[in-house]
């Protein structure tokens, strides 16, 4: 898809799309039924991240709005006489109907509310443990260890929004008008329905959304600034960098990257540092690498159910270095 159109679709969505644009986007979207569903997807993703999106819809407004600005930008063209193209004026009618319908088709039109504030609902995971969370709406969510989640207490109104801060796995219930959001930081990623597996700890520089079912969107904002839609399928797999945006999606076998919930550990060209920071949390132990050498070595490695002793055997045969254990304690160098 051209990157214009996502720009188009996103100014769409905050209401600065010009006459001249809102008419091309309106043809494109018309023009098939691929584009028709690229746009919802995109437009509910922008819309799904955006923390204001919790008003009603007007839809009578968004009709009003669309056909003036058909209308001015015919009123501003010089009049040329010219054989009328019915078919293009149909399909931009077509199109402004679907556009019109769409924010209907995933927000809920409930009379707006005064604000009021929020109350959160907070659980925290911690090391060495693995957690079943189930939601309000039925969804689950399973946190990994040293991993919280936030939400809520009114979770089941509107969008469902997840804050998460380490490793989750999600499994959510699909609703055709509640999207299910989780933030991880400057990063969103929306579903309606699916399965999905979110690694961001603090201490890595970079998050990693692996899809197991369905498909999600994902957007990077900061400053202000969104960065394209990333639309991910099963067992495909997005690597963001937090502080640039830059990402990397690649294909997987995405049940790998949620093993953990059943005490396996797979680790795909890692290094050391990363390892050892898995390893903390899997076992509650200190780990310490003396060297910043191995602490940039790079291993690929499966393990199941195993203790941490014969994980470190296998680690140091690899990485050739040497370990100690003193109680709940990790030397490797």
């Amino acid at each position: 898809m051209d990157e214009r159109y996502y720009k188009l679709i996103e100014d769409y969505s905050k209401k600065t799309i010009s006459s001249e644009d809102l008419t091309d986007l309106l043809i494109w979207v018309g023009s098939s039924q691929q584009n028709q569903q690229i746009f919802r997807e995109t437009l509910q993703a922008f819309e799904a991240a955006d923390y204001t999106l919790n008003k009603p819809v007007n839809q009578q407004k968004s009709w009003t709005a669309l056909q003036q600005h058909i209308a001015n930008s015919a009123a501003d063209q010089s009049p040329v006489v010219r054989k009328i193209n019915y078919l293009k004026y149909f399909t931009i009618a077509a199109a402004i109907l679907v556009i019109a319908l769409l924010p209907l088709l995933y927000f809920n039109t409930l009379p707006a509310k005064k604000t009021e504030a929020v109350v959160y609902n907070e659980i925290y995971n911690p090391r060495g443990q693995k957690r079943l969370v189930t939601m309000p709406d039925g969804s689950n969510i399973y946190l990994n260890g040293d991993s919280k989640i936030r939400y809520a207490q009114n979770f089941n109104v509107g969008k469902r929004i997840v804050y998460l801060v380490g490793e989750a796995f999600f499994d959510v219930q699909h609703r055709n008008k509640q999207p299910f959001v989780v933030y991880t930081g400057k990063v969103s990623t929306s579903v309606l329905g699916t399965s999905f597996n979110i690694n961001a700890y603090p201490s890595l520089k970079n998050i990693t959304i692996s899809i197991q079912t369905g498909k999600v969107g994902v957007l990077f904002k900061n400053k202000g600034k969104t960065e394209p839609v990333h639309f991910l399928l099963p067992d495909e797999q997005l690597i963001i960098n937090k502080n640039n945006g830059k990402s990397t999606k690649r294909a997987v076998n995405a049940i790998d990257y949620n093993s953990w919930r059943e005490y396996k550990l797979f680790f795909y060209d890692e290094p050391l540092r990363e390892i050892a920071e898995v390893i903390a949390r899997e076992y509650d132990l200190d780990v310490e690498i003396k060297t910043e050498a191995l602490k940039e070595v790079k291993l690929t490695a499966k393990f199941d159910k195993c203790p941490a002793k014969q994980i470190m055997d296998m680690i140091a045969k690899l990485s050739g270095s040497k370990y100690k254990i003193y109680e709940n304690k990790v030397i490797i160098y």
